[in-house]
């Protein structure tokens, strides 16, 4: 995979392609919940987390990392630690922006091809961007219709990372520090998820939004 991102062109005129709806919040938010209800809807999801899977088991990735943070990246499989590698590179800025420099530009040419993908699918309604960083990297302007925050509660989100993630406490507000302020992603939200109670809830939501956005494209 080349280390190089191909270049995302503005959006076509919206009739022409599916809605593209891209996903912002908090860390530990449950972007990727939000994002599982519209894929129920029929969406194509754009999961920069999975691609960035991807993009670890990539030997070039590999040398580059250690190289980087020492061997302890690397688990006794051969794979990089994703909680290692998390817990070293959120040290401090600098080590942030080592990880980025390596991992950001692969992620990108990754999700730039699936996005080009689903946007010539004739028979999508919608795609939805679920990208970590999507505001604080500038490269996704003018590549979506709706910017949706989902909110939630900091410690409903620092409770969901050590279950679901196994983090320690604390992480979630240390990771948080590196992303833009919460109040300037929602600021520039066109429409605002809840997700501080059931996944019930999400879903109602999702379906408005929904009904709101896609459906008077039918």
């Amino acid at each position: 995979m080349s280390g190089t991102s191909p270049q995302l062109g503005r959006l076509p005129p919206p009739g022409t392609r599916p809605v593209v709806f891209a996903l912002v919040g908090g860390v530990a938010s449950g972007k990727s919940a939000v994002a599982r209800a519209f894929e129920k809807l029929g969406a194509r999801v754009i999961d920069a987390d999975a691609a960035g899977h991807e993009v670890l088991k990539e030997p070039e990735v590999k040398k580059e990392l250690v190289d980087a943070f020492g061997d302890d990246v690397i688990d006794k499989n051969g794979e990089v630690s994703r909680k290692r590698l998390g817990s070293l590179a959120f040290e401090g800025p600098t080590r942030v922006l080592r990880l980025n420099t390596i991992t950001h530009p692969r992620i990108r040419a990754f999700t730039a091809r699936q996005i080009a993908e689903a946007l010539a699918d004739p028979r999508l309604k919608a795609v939805v961007l679920d990208i970590s960083l999507l505001l604080e990297s500038k490269n996704y302007e003018g590549k979506y219709d709706v910017l949706i925050f989902v909110d939630c509660a900091e410690a409903t989100r620092e409770e969901r990372a050590m279950f679901t993630r196994g983090w320690v406490r604390g992480e979630v507000a240390r990771r948080q520090k590196h992303q833009l302020p919460l109040d300037q992603k929602r600021a520039q939200a066109h429409e605002v998820v809840d997700n501080n109670g059931t996944l019930d809830d999400v879903e109602r939501q999702v379906q408005a939004i929904w009904k709101k956005y896609v459906e008077p494209r039918r």
